[in-house]
């Protein structure tokens, strides 16, 4: 009898076990499952970056215009606000861009550059006048502001294909006349010019007399997506 017992105890304590795996592998897998799912939707579900920080922007302060030079300081605007201007018929390639500034009077004049809704440039402050320019098939954008001068290029599916101060940034080419390395707040803004396969600008300074001495002119020769370094022309 007592061997009987025996048996039957130790059935009841293998099923018991048995029971307790069963419940304990379920409750793993349950577990892993809604990990996953969890994981799943919160990447399903992470909200996209709104590249655009000014989206309520009213019909009545949005403006429209053709490729042209965009004045800030004298062309329709939302005082105390922020103005959206939209360039209008610009194609490339056969590749519609959509190209915005977003501007605001707010603690002085800036400005943010858009193309296809994504940042073209870090915000532009003390923004007087942006231009805009096509150069072999590709959106050439002008930025005189700021004491700074730049010229920032986009192919047709809104690729930045060139960006003149980080080039020259990287460059560190010395000027003769100057006897410093150009940059970016060492450019005439006056001194530009484009054509279908080059542009070219001046190097000037201030020096300790608060003159303006001016310095060489350099050119940058593009074809298709390549562009050259800035390369000595002349001295004045």
């Amino acid at each position: 009898m007592k061997g009987e017992k025996s048996k039957v105890i130790l059935v009841y304590v293998l099923m018991l076990l048995v029971i307790g795996l069963i419940v304990a592998l379920t409750l793993v897998i349950l577990n892993s499952n809604e990990k996953e799912e969890n994981h799943s939707s919160s990447a399903n579900n992470t909200p996209t970056v709104d590249v655009n920080p000014f989206p309520n922007i009213s019909e009545e302060c949005t403006f429209n215009f053709t490729l042209d030079e965009y004045n800030a300081l004298t062309g329709p605007r939302c005082k105390n606000g922020y103005s959206r201007y939209n360039v209008t018929g610009l194609s490339l390639g056969g590749q519609t861009l959509n190209v915005s500034i977003i501007y605001t009077d707010q603690d002085g004049n800036k400005a943010g550059i858009y193309v296809n809704d994504r940042r073209a440039t870090t915000i532009v402050n003390n923004v007087t006048n942006i231009k805009f320019g096509v150069f072999d098939d590709k959106l050439f954008i002008l930025d005189n502001n700021n004491n700074e001068s730049n010229v920032l290029v986009f192919a047709g599916d809104s690729t930045k294909v060139y960006d003149l101060k980080e080039t020259l940034e990287s460059s560190e080419i010395t000027d003769p006349v100057l006897n410093q390395v150009i940059s970016s707040t060492t450019i005439n803004p006056n001194s530009f010019s484009f054509t279908a396969t080059n542009f070219t600008f001046q190097a000037q300074m201030t020096d300790s007399s608060n003159q303006v001495v001016a310095g060489s002119r350099y050119q940058v020769t593009f074809t298709g997506n390549e562009f050259s370094k800035p390369t000595f022309v002349s001295q004045n």
